[in-house]
């Protein structure tokens, strides 16, 4: 009874999601051009008699508030789209395949946790976890170590599937082997991008354009976002000093914010070369120019107020208070800060565009993915006669995860909940139409954190790109050849 209840409910949010996908009306009265339909139709290939024998398929994760908390399995449902979706995509998976997923949650900020408990394992030999949802940077530091298996070895799992990242396999296989993967099997991988947010009734008070003009015009540059943020300051509280409770037109962070501009500016840092090997390929006088436009937007223009970056980024919820507060007109966060009660409840209405172009002539906008992203692993430690049932569960999970929990979220909360203006849901489709995976950013524990040297430039307040690359590159270039190193190790 359970069973045929939850299949009614998810049945019922499927037709509400094509339904609103259909008759939503767009900024000119015309139908909604961004549709679900043909995506909720894409299936695995796992074959319908595929059934195991109700066993446990136990996964380990991090369970963090507001961020990745439901990523893996939810205690019930609660009428909310993507708690229900969660929970009903999980029900189908064990439906399908006669598995019991089992969520085991580790309940502390510490990005590290999760792989230190599997590396535990592993070591042991021990059979206690057959999968590990962990922060990107922190699996992929541990997968050089030998922690995981090679994914693309497994029946039933199949990654060239649309619902895996194709991006993410791009980058992260190497030769023939691949050890993560990750798509809309995890939710971070939408929550954590980069987005500028905007306040409409600031930029009414000034009589200025919405965003989506610039946008639209090829015109929303670094240089561009500059020059209307100094108009918007305003000292509040008249006591004669900028501090954080007057009006600002950007707010942001010298700390994490600051990775974003690798991937909006188009700075990558490694690359595979026509060998299929990591290469550096920074260009060191690109960013030079674009640390004179960071620069100039965070300490020169006048309308920027900066938090300081503190121990698991908590002053990302100062920047969004502040923004939802009404004191920026703009702010720079990642889209998980729509779904926070603050921003949802905001009494002026926002918009969302991708972060700013380097300038006009740089020909897209380019979306990076905080590095904290969520992407699934199995130990090397996991039971051999499990292991083909895992990847199926992997698979279901992922392609379950498509046909059920992206209408929920991208179509439902995201555009329809959080958001309420067609237009923001174009912003929304183009800011994930090139989102950019930089192995230089996501192996960053192996590298030794390469892309952080931009947070330390920005915050000197100097442009200090020349002497400071040129200082570290033998370094670099050294461990990215470790890296090739143990990466050819474990073809």
């Amino acid at each position: 009874m359970k069973r045929l209840i939850v299949l009614f409910l998810l049945l019922a949010m499927l037709t509400m999601t094509l339904a609103a996908c259909v008759d939503a009306p767009d900024s000119e009265g015309e139908g909604d051009s961004v549709t679900a339909e043909t995506e909720t139709q894409q299936l695995d290939h796992i074959p319908e008699n595929l059934k195991f024998n109700g066993e446990d398929i136990v996964i380990l994760s991090r369970s963090l508030q507001g961020w990745t908390q439901d990523e893996v399995a939810v205690p019930e449902l609660n009428s909310e789209p993507v708690n229900d979706a969660m929970f009903n995509r999980n029900i189908v998976v064990g439906d399908r395949l006669n598995v019991n997923i089992v969520s085991a949650p580790i309940e502390d900020p510490d990005q590290f946790k999760p792989i230190t408990e599997i590396e535990r394992v592993v070591k042991a030999g021990s059979e206690d976890y057959d999968l590990v949802a962990a922060a990107c940077y922190v699996a992929l530091g541990s997968t050089v170590k030998g922690t995981f298996l090679d994914l693309t070895e497994l029946e039933y799992l199949d990654l060239t599937q649309d619902y895996w990242m194709q991006g993410y396999n791009d980058v992260i296989s190497y030769g023939e082997s691949q050890h993560s993967a990750t798509g809309m099997i995890a939710l971070s991988t939408y929550r954590f991008a980069f987005v500028t947010m905007f306040n409409k009734a600031l930029f009414d008070d000034k009589s200025l354009p919405y965003l989506y003009e610039a946008v639209s015009n090829n015109e929303w540059t670094l240089d561009y976002q500059a020059s209307l943020t100094e108009d918007f300051y305003q000292d509040l509280n008249g006591d004669g000093k900028r501090d954080e409770e007057d009006l600002y037109g950007h707010v942001s962070c010298p700390g994490l914010n600051v990775d974003a501009y690798w991937s909006a500016c188009d700075l990558p840092l490694v690359q595979k070369d026509s060998d299929g090997a990591y290469a550096w390929v920074l260009d060191t006088g690109r960013l030079s120019d674009v640390v004179d436009k960071v620069l100039y937007l965070f300490y020169e223009c006048g309308g920027t107020y900066l938090y300081k970056e503190v121990p698991n980024n908590t002053e990302q919820d100062e920047i969004r208070e502040m923004f939802s507060d009404g004191r920026a007109a703009m702010a720079t966060l990642r889209l998980i800060a729509v779904e926070q009660p603050d921003v949802r409840n905001m009494e002026q209405m926002y918009g969302i565009v991708p972060m700013p172009k380097y300038d006009a002539n740089q020909a897209e906008y380019g979306t990076l993915m905080h590095d904290q992203f969520t992407v699934f692993c199995i130990p090397a430690s996991a039971a051999a006669e499990k292991i083909e049932m895992i990847g199926a569960t992997m698979e279901v999970m992922a392609s379950e995860s498509l046909r059920i929990v992206k209408p929920a979220y991208y179509e439902i909360a995201l555009k329809r909940k959080y958001m309420s203006d067609p237009v923001a849901w174009d912003m929304l489709d183009l800011t994930f139409a090139r989102v950019i995976v930089d192995a230089g950013v996501v192996y960053g524990e192996a590298l030794g954190y390469p892309h952080h040297n931009l947070r330390t430039i920005i915050q000197g307040k100097k442009n200090t790109v020349a002497s400071k690359y040129g200082k570290i590159k033998p370094k670099m270039t050294k461990q990215l050849q470790k890296l090739i190193t143990k990466m050819d190790k474990l073809e």
